[in-house]
């Protein structure tokens, strides 16, 4: 007769049903996290390249879903997008929309094949997404026990989903200047949030009581806000072409009183004024830096502080001063699309390090990941064993 293992200490351990729940689910969330990383990086690509336009029909692309397969089709779907371009050069000079919502302006049939494919590739990539997502949705909602664990984050997480693809129609049809645009990187980084927060959840097995606020724990929250506006401001700065040299010497030189210009509504300084962006894209920057060190010098007199926590921290810096670098490069430069990509992916890559960090302030001791390896099976009659 064989004796049974002892039931595993983590959040993963398999040996309840909970346990199962958990081990089934939580490969799959990481596999959506790096997923919706993917597709950030892409459709972050798809803004700076200008291909956001090249196929002005969603969810369906001239009667399929799939790309062009013969000359014709590609010949219908760039009459598609000649008509489209023209209808919204004619909302431009009636003065509904700016300019940039032409996006890049394709010269020959092979680079509208070019654009056509990446923006074909995000689509693609964002239904798998949905699909995927909705999956670990709908497992973490049915099972009580996973839905008192991980079942909020993920319903916010599906929620987003939603209005980012539903957003992402909507836009279609209105270009890809600033008008809502940000709202995408806005949406995006909520969701990640929320699944990494699922994801630490289920690694988390032993849970201490919250902790009272401590100055750790607002800094640690201040940056994590901070991190993610500066994510959605600068989203706006590359919808509304405030990356021009002319617009950064601008902002940096003027305060904002004389930036906003009062003789236009109140909805073009809010999404089409180009200085202002940049002035609060810049300042805001540098709120971030210094509450950044100010949560370092903090957590290093700290002597209660977590090792996850301070591994999450140190990561946070490595990425925080690689931003700073690139930012700079990115005003020398020119704003070249790569290391304009390169700077939103890191810019995502330092609010996951200070979501981790706020789930292991809000989890005071951390949280921290216990697993007991079972017990080797004893046969009877062996040493130790029954008969």
């Amino acid at each position: 007769m064989l004796t049974a293992s002892p039931p595993m200490a983590s959040g993963l351990g398999p040996a309840t049903d909970a346990g199962r729940a958990a081990l089934s689910v939580a490969p799959w969330l990481g596999v959506l996290f790096v997923m919706l990383f993917a597709l950030n990086t892409i459709g972050g690509w798809v803004r700076l390249s200008g291909a956001g336009v090249a196929i002005p029909q969603w969810p369906i692309i001239n009667g399929s879903l799939l790309p062009p397969l013969t000359a014709a089709g590609w010949d219908a779907v760039k009459a598609g997008y000649d008509a489209d371009q023209e209808r919204l050069a004619q909302r431009v000079r009636r003065g509904e929309l700016a300019p940039g919502n032409l996006g890049r302006q394709a010269g020959d049939l092979a680079e509208f094949k070019g654009m056509f494919l990446t923006e074909w590739s995000h689509r693609l990539l964002a239904a798998l997404v949905g699909v995927l997502g909705a999956g670990c949705v709908t497992v973490a909602l049915r099972r009580a026990d996973l839905r008192r664990r991980i079942g909020g984050p993920m319903a916010v997480a599906g929620i987003f989903i939603i209005a980012q693809a539903a957003l992402g129609g909507l836009l279609v049809q209105s270009g890809t200047n600033t008008h809502w645009l940000f709202l995408h990187q806005a949406n995006a980084g909520i969701v990640l949030a929320c699944v990494l927060v699922a994801i630490l959840r289920l690694l988390d097995g032993e849970r201490a009581a919250r902790p009272r606020p401590t100055a750790l724990a607002v800094l640690v929250h201040a940056a994590l806000a901070l991190a993610w506006l500066q994510l959605v401001c600068g989203a706006l700065v590359a919808g509304s072409r405030a990356n021009e040299p002319t617009v950064i010497s601008q902002a940096w030189k003027m305060s904002p009183a004389f930036l906003w210009e009062g003789f236009k509504p109140l909805s073009w300084n809010l999404l089409d004024n180009a200085a202002l962006h940049q002035w609060i894209h810049h300042w805001m920057a540098t709120l971030l830096v210094v509450t950044l060190v100010a949560l370092y010098v903090v957590a290093w007199r700290g002597a209660e502080v977590p090792e996850r926590l301070r591994l999450a921290l140190r990561i946070s810096a490595t990425f925080v001063a690689v931003q700073v670098v690139l930012g700079i490069g990115n005003v020398y430069s020119g704003f070249t699309p790569l290391v304009s990509l390169a700077h939103q992916f890191m810019g995502m890559c330092l609010l996951m390090s200070l979501v981790l960090a706020a789930f292991d302030v809000r989890r005071g001791a951390g949280a921290r990941l216990v697993i007991v390896a079972p017990q080797p099976v004893v046969a009877a009659g062996s040493a130790g064993g029954r008969p």
